[in-house]
This record gives structure tokens, C-alpha cells and sequence, in this order.
């Protein structure tokens, strides 16, 4: 199909790139779509296998995208007309470039096999389930400088097309595993690692109190009901953030930011 420019909607292979908008989609065919140059160039520069790069023809490829192409000859390029690739974009302003990914989820064994000796900053996600909220607290993950974002059952799927665009490439950066947490509690607490769980809870310890050093997972909660009773009961430390006024609660991917900020502060030489 290199060579040709896909003009309709109706055609074949984008109806099966449309499937991928949806999480039974991908599933099924094991990939998922990025869209935009940034998180074009990120998959491309990343370990991820890109099979396919879609282009508006009018606009041609980015020049960032064809410098991150550059000899990649396995990845096929495929033109298509403006009306393609707005049936396949997500979002408001299209920037007429899109790339399809196949799902190859990060190993959990093999990560902990090089880390579970050394000291790691872990986050655990219980139930997230806002896909903005995901993106952005594995965004501000990377940057906080965690080792690694494990999701639980109960949370958004991580291909998302919202939780992909609100990582802003962070998802081809930083490990992301999906793992039965209550399950995980029990390996990071044999290997000696504190579970910091965050509670409003009259016992709970103030986040900025020096409880992050070593071994350590954080766990954010679900944005309405909050980290689940069986991994509160898993807790070596319960964690809140004081609030002031009449705030019930802070959003999971604020709550997040500043824990895991004060965390980096503990673990700076």
C-alpha cells in the first residue's frame, strides 16, 4: 500500500485503524494509535515496534518524524487524504500524522529480577479511572523520577487514546505494568519495601513526614472512593495531605504530584 493514498473512509484498513479507538480493538489486534508528531516521534524513538506511520498527503511527514524514520525501513508509510485522517484523529486539531503501535506490555519479572536487590521509588495505581488523571500521573511520574508505575485492576486501560496524549511521551519512557496489587504487596514487602497508602484516615502519617528512603511504593486511589480496604490493610503506612477549608479531597493526579515531589526531595543525596 506504500506508494498509494488511502481517500476513503469506508476503506478497509481504516475501519480496522477506527477499531483501535476502542479498548475490545485493541485487544484484538494488539496494537493501538498514537497521533501528533511529538508522540509519533516519542514511538518511534522508543523500544516499542511502530508497524505503520499515517500521513495527511497534502501535508507530507513531519520533519521531525522523518528525521526519527531515518532508517527505520520496516515501518511503512502510508498517505492518506485529510478526510482519513480526520476519522481517525481524536482530537480537535489534527496535525495529519498518526502511527500505529503493537501492544508489548512491559515484563514485570524481568524489571523486578534487576531491581527487587536495590532501592526503587515505585507508584501503584488502585482503581484510577479519569484517563487524564493516568496520563498525567505517569507523566508526572517520570518526572518526579520513579522508577516505575504499576496499575491496577479497576483503572482506565492504559492505551487509552486521552491517557496516551496526557502522558506527553512519558508512556514510551517509563516501565508501566498492569499486576494484581494486592499480590504485589505482599513481593514489595517480603523484599523489604514500605507500602505508603494514602487514607483520610485520624492514623495516618503527614506525606511530608521521612518515610521514603529505601525501598518504596506509594498508593493513589481511585478518584471517588479512594485506595480499596484490602490494600489499606496491606499498608506499613498510611499517608494524607492536610487540607485546608472545606476541601474534601484533592484530585489523584494532584495528590500524586505532591507525594511524589516530597518523595524525591527525601531521596536526594
Amino acid at each position: 500500500m506504500d506508494g498509494e493514498i488511502i481517500t476513503s473512509v469506508q476503506n478497509p484498513q481504516v475501519k480496522r485503524w477506527c477499531q483501535l479507538h476502542s479498548r475490545k480493538g485493541r485487544e484484538e489486534q494488539g496494537s493501538f494509535l498514537v497521533e501528533g508528531v511529538h508522540l509519533v516521534e516519542e514511538a518511534l524513538r522508543s523500544e516499542k515496534t511502530v508497524t505503520a506511520i499515517i500521513y495527511d498527503s497534502e501535508r507530507g511527514i513531519d520533519p521531525v518524524v522523518a528525521k526519527a524514520l531515518a532508517g527505520q525501513n520496516d515501518v511503512r508509510q502510508i498517505a492518506a487524504s485529510a478526510a482519513v485522517m480526520a476519522k481517525l484523529s481524536e482530537t480537535r486539531t489534527p496535525q495529519g500524522i498518526a502511527a500505529e503501535v503493537m501492544l508489548e506490555p512491559a515484563n514485570w519479572d524481568r524489571w523486578w529480577d534487576r531491581q527487587a536487590n536495590r532501592d526503587f521509588l515505585l507508584l501503584l495505581l488502585d482503581g484510577v479511572q479519569d484517563p487524564g488523571n493516568l496520563g498525567t500521573i505517569i507523566r508526572t511520574a517520570e518526572a518526579a523520577g520513579a522508577d516505575a508505575v504499576v496499575i491496577g485492576s479497576g483503572s482506565v486501560d492504559l492505551y487509552n487514546s486521552k491517557v496516551v496524549r496526557a502522558t506527553m511521551g512519558s508512556i514510551f519512557r517509563l516501565p508501566v505494568f498492569a499486576y494484581e496489587l494486592v499480590q504485589l504487596a505482599g513481593l514489595l514487602k517480603a523484599a523489604g519495601a514500605s507500602l505508603l497508602v494514602t487514607a483520610l484516615d485520624p492514623a495516618s502519617r503527614s506525606y511530608d513526614e521521612p518515610l521514603y528512603r529505601g525501598k518504596t511504593a506509594i498508593v493513589i486511589g481511585s478518584e471517588a472512593r479512594g485506595v480499596s480496604d484490602v490494600m489499606l490493610a496491606e499498608a506499613t503506612h498510611k499517608v494524607h495531605i492536610p487540607l485546608s477549608g472545606q476541601a474534601e479531597s484533592l484530585n489523584a493526579a494532584v495528590a500524586a504530584g505532591v507525594i511524589l515531589y516530597e518523595a524525591r526531595r527525601q531521596r536526594l543525596p
